[in-house]
Parts: C-alpha cells; structure tokens; sequence
C-alpha cells in the first residue's frame, strides 16, 4: 500500500514540475513581450502624447533582443530639448519604475500564489533587463535612445553605465530572493537555489542573441562579463546557505 501511494505521489510532483516549467518558460516568452510594450507604448507613447505628438507607428518585435520594437512619432515644432529627453527616455523610465514597484511587492508580500508570482517575476525580470540593458550596453557602445540622450547632453557613457549598473545589481538581489521563494514551492531546497543561479545563464544568452545581429555591433568580448550574476548567484549560495546549513545539521558548531 506504501508503495502505490508513493508512486502516486512521485507522479503527481513529477507532474507538478512539468507544470509549472511549461508555465514559466510561456510567462517568460509572454512578459519579455509585455516589457516591449511598456518600454514602447507606456514609456515613449506616454510622452509623446503629453507632449502634444501623434504616434505614427508601432513594431513590437517578438525577437528581442535579435530585433529591436520601435514606435514611430510627429511631434509638433514646439517641442523644445527638455521635453525631447523625455520622450527618448521614457521607455527605460517606464520600465525602470514599474520593475521596481513589481519588486517591491515581491518582496513584501511574502504570500502569492506561485502562478502570479511567476508572472510578476518575469515581468519584473524583463523590465529591469529592458531598461538597465539599454543603460549598460549603451554606455560601453552608445545606440538608440542612449545615443540621442548623449548627443542632447543629458547622458554621458559613463553616467549610462553607472545608472545601469547599480540599478541592475539591486534589482539582481531583490529578483534572486524573490525566485528563491518561488522554486522551493515545486522544487527541493537544493534544486531550488541551483535554480536561481541557472535563471541568470539568460543574461548571457540574451547578450549572444544580440551578438546574433551584426547590425547591433557589440563586441564579443563583453559576453564573459555577462556570467557574473549567474557565478555571483552560486557563489552566495555557497557562501550564505552552507554555513547556515552546517551549522543546523550541527548546533555545537557556532563557527
């Protein structure tokens, strides 16, 4: 009888993770989208219209990062700099605020439903890389938005690598403990933290689609950088868990 009930169970965890895979790689695809559309729409369209323009035209590009999305505009002559700089950095704006404000809850709310807490991951995920991608690569080779802010003079390389960074490395740590909730709710403790480090192997995939393009003109040798938060990742985990596990599995050891 034992051994019906523990083949039923294996199957139904087994089912469980299978489930919930095939439902995290779909919200990844549908969010990484969504992120296009708010960098595009909430965040140049926006402006754009605040500031008395006509959005023309809109791409949403299903391959980013192979292929950027764009929106087309008619801005009035009245449209002096200051409100320039606005529509060219509203996207990363946009998405800059709605990552961070995604995040939050997150992290506050401790209790969410794991299909919701997927989605609003991804989605916090891939506004933070949309806009903090944007801002890193930028400045190491100035293109598209970053590029006409450097011309107007309200960004300079340095200062687009900066932002990015450290926008990047808090949301890096507020993302790893988020996910780290979310695994161990289908996967054992170990899979779960190997997990998260994994999750950051998509950095430097997304940064070898774009080295797919030529057109984008990223230098190869800006892809080994790109592993860091997945080493960073399993580096903590060895460094932080370990230690409190060890120190469980043996109380008398306060080292």
């Amino acid at each position: 009888m034992k051994n019906s009930e523990n083949k039923v169970k294996s199957w139904k965890d087994l089912l469980n993770k299978k489930v919930f895979l095939a439902t995290f790689i779909a919200v990844v695809f549908l969010t990484k989208v969504a992120s296009e559309v708010v960098h595009e729409v909430f965040g140049h369209g926006l402006f754009i219209l605040l500031f008395g323009g006509k959005i023309t035209g809109l791409y949403i590009s299903v391959l980013w990062p192979y292929d950027f999305s764009y929106i087309g505009q008619d801005m009035p002559s009245t449209v002096d700099s200051f409100q320039w700089a606005w529509v060219l950095a509203g996207g990363i704006f946009m998405c800059l605020c709605l990552s961070f404000m995604t995040q939050a809850f997150l992290l506050v709310k401790k209790k969410v439903q794991w299909h919701l807490a997927v989605a609003l991951f991804c989605f916090a995920f891939w506004t933070l890389v949309n806009s903090t991608g944007y801002l890193i690569i930028g400045g190491l080779t100035p293109f598209g938005d970053v590029l006409e802010l450097i011309r107007l003079g309200v960004l300079t390389k340095g200062l687009s690598l900066v932002l990015g960074l450290t926008a990047f490395a808090l949301g890096f740590a507020i993302l790893s403990r988020v996910l780290g909730r979310i695994l161990p709710e289908v996967f054992s403790p170990r899979k779960a933290r190997y997990g998260v480090a994994v999750f950051w192997l998509l950095i430097p995939l997304l940064v070898i689609v774009m080295l797919a393009n030529p057109e984008h003109r990223l230098e190869v040798s800006y892809l080994p950088l790109t592993f860091i938060p997945a080493l960073l990742s399993f580096a903590m985990d060895k460094l932080l868990f370990l230690p409190k596990q060890k120190s469980k599995e043996d109380p008398n050891d306060v080292a």
